[in-house]
């Protein structure tokens, strides 16, 4: 009889539990987004409700709207050098991105691809069932840049890099590089 009072127990901390938890990107938000030399940028599914209402005639307009449909949240921090007059350093680039390989459970996720260019390394994973992916994760190690970014919903590939050639925030435009092959 303990055992299954202990069970009952246990069974009804796990909501509880998970609950308290918080992910491993969301802890390096919490870590950076407060430090000088960052910008981070966090989008609310509120945001892309009110997108997914606006009525109008342009396709890519359509497709940007198909694109947010089954997002969430959207979180991007990145750290550039090009703001060095502001103290940002090499080092400083280099300490987050090593912060944020270390850090996030890759194990957890599939690595859908790399792009490696003169500019930067661009790495997509994702967390996946089926055909429905519900977190990807884009790490950028660029020459002057480090950017994560963090998109957590029911997502459809076909239509992200879209949203990143779309929307015109810092870093984001690397999502774009997914569909390149394909115009």
């Amino acid at each position: 009889m303990n055992t299954l009072k202990i069970a009952i127990v246990l069974l009804l901390m796990v909501p509880i539990i998970a609950i308290g938890q918080t992910s491993a990107v969301d802890n390096l938000f919490d870590k950076y987004t407060s430090q000088d030399g960052f910008t981070s940028v966090d989008v609310s599914k509120g945001l892309f409700e009110l997108f997914a209402e606006i009525e109008a005639d342009d396709p890519e307009f359509e497709d940007f709207q198909k694109a947010i449909e089954g997002v969430e949240s959207l979180r991007l921090i990145a750290y550039s050098l090009e703001d060095e007059e502001d103290g940002n350093t090499e080092a400083s680039k280099e300490a987050f991105y090593k912060d944020v390989m270390s850090t996030i459970p890759f194990k957890e996720f599939k690595e859908l691809m790399i792009i490696k260019d003169s500019d930067a390394n661009v790495n997509f994973y994702a967390k996946s069932s089926g055909s429905i992916i519900s977190e990807m994760i884009m790490v950028v190690d660029g020459k002057d840049e480090a950017v994560l970014l963090s998109l957590i919903g029911n997502l459809d590939l076909n239509y992200v890099a879209k949203l990143g050639r779309t929307m015109d925030i810092g870093g984001m435009q690397h999502l774009g590089k997914m569909d390149k092959d394909n115009d």
